[in-house]
């Protein structure tokens, strides 16, 4: 938050939380949806699902000036994305992002991604999982890499070394199916400096790889 030599990558989300933070007090932290809103672009169109009444509540307070461009559903997102591909203009990128709260959802997240790449496979996708001791976490990026088709990234930041009593995050990753080419040269700039800012301990560290060209 108060760094100065931050890749050119990290300053830009700086600068967004920033804009939430105006008094100059790290009070607002945004999500996905926030970070997104500043890119989209006049055509573009934006659909979120939230199944907690609250949550969704919160959402649309939080993006209630622009109602034109974002559509807010409180339903689950699973069911939800089935009809909304393929987009009418054959281009979106699905952000997959349970709370894995529920087991259920490490299995649901595969069945969307299969569903998505049948219905729409030049979408690109990326998938949000939580790095956590339970089996069903660890066993997440190598089955969804299976699940990925021939063109994918997978991405993990570790912050610490998992906790001995077992309980809590101690990091996350996200697998991109269709990345933009972009994305690797710029993750691989970013992720050392993010992991020796971030990292609380000797279990630190970052994983990037990509399949096979």
């Amino acid at each position: 938050w108060e760094r100065t030599d931050v890749p050119e990558s990290v300053a830009d989300y700086l600068r967004l939380v920033r804009h939430l933070n105006p008094d100059g007090k790290l009070r607002r932290y945004p999500g996905s949806p926030l970070c997104a809103l500043p890119l989209l672009r006049e055509g573009d169109r934006m659909r979120l699902f939230e199944l907690h009444g609250g949550d969704a509540a919160q959402l649309r307070h939080a993006l209630a000036h622009d109602t034109r461009r974002i559509a807010i559903r409180e339903e689950d997102g699973f069911a939800g994305l089935r009809a909304l591909l393929p987009p009418p203009p054959r281009r979106a990128l699905v952000l997959i992002d349970p709370s894995y709260e529920d087991k259920r959802d490490y299995a649901r997240v595969l069945e969307a991604l299969d569903d998505g790449l049948r219905r729409f496979a030049t979408g690109i996708y990326a998938v949000w999982y939580p790095q956590l001791r339970r089996p069903e976490s660890r066993r997440l990026p190598e089955r969804l890499k299976q699940h990925a088709g021939t063109h994918w990234l997978h991405v993990a930041l570790t912050v610490r070394a998992p906790a001995k009593a077992g309980f809590g995050m101690h990091g996350s990753g996200l697998l991109i199916v269709n990345p933009p080419w972009s994305l690797a040269p710029a993750l691989e700039s970013v992720l050392p400096f993010l992991a020796a800012v971030l990292g609380q301990d000797e279990g630190a560290g970052f994983q990037l790889e990509r399949s096979a060209p």
